[in-house]
């Protein structure tokens, strides 16, 4: 009996040693992986929860919207969409989750967006890929999503929930008439995003 005590504490003595471990190496990777990152930002794609949301977005926004022409576009530029991004996520959020940081990747059809959230003390660069097609359409698409380096799109099928999410919202948008407009088609360029848009 005295051996099998024995025994198990040893287990697990050992089993914690290596979880402390896998656990240290996780976070020192991460962090290596995040001043790596943070230290090649492009400044011009980066927007701090500090920063007052553009009042220009707003116009921009409304002139889409009331514009008496039968097709018309919306042009946002990278850091507009991070501004945007950062208050519909705080918005949405609750108020013990922040969202610090929102820094863009923009690519022609794909673009990286990185979300630095806080909770008490706790700080992690989450990102999605946001992913468009060559086809005329609005409909956008991720295929992963990132804590850091570290891929958990597959956990809890987290992607297609998402990727549905996204479809549902763009048709409840398009059904219902929400944007004043029928949106047709979203561009995702290198410097800019496009929608474009007809009355219905």
């Amino acid at each position: 009996m005295k051996r099998f005590f024995k025994f198990f504490f040893l287990s697990i003595l050992i089993l914690t040693i290596l979880l402390l471990g896998v656990i240290f190496l996780l976070i020192n990777r991460y962090k290596a992986w995040e001043k790596d990152f943070e230290q090649n930002f492009v400044y011009e794609n980066l927007v701090i929860s500090e920063d007052p949301l553009n009042e220009e977005i707003e116009e921009k926004i409304v002139r889409f919207t009331l514009s008496p022409e039968s097709t018309d576009s919306l042009i946002l530029t990278t850091q507009e969409v991070g501004e945007l991004t950062l208050v519909v996520l705080q918005d949405y959020l609750k108020d013990d989750i922040q969202v610090n940081k929102i820094y863009i990747e923009p690519y022609s059809r794909v673009w990286d967006i990185y979300i630095k959230v806080s909770y008490g003390k706790l700080s992690l660069w989450i990102s999605v890929d946001v992913n468009k097609d060559n086809m005329q359409t609005a409909q956008l698409y991720i295929t992963d999503i990132k804590i850091g380096p570290y891929s958990i799109g597959r956990i809890g099928n987290m992607v297609e929930r998402i990727n549905s999410g996204i479809a549902n919202s763009l048709l409840t948008v398009n059904e219902n008439g929400f944007s004043g407009r029928y949106l047709e088609n979203i561009e995702l360029l290198e410097d800019s995003l496009i929608v474009k848009g007809y009355r219905y």
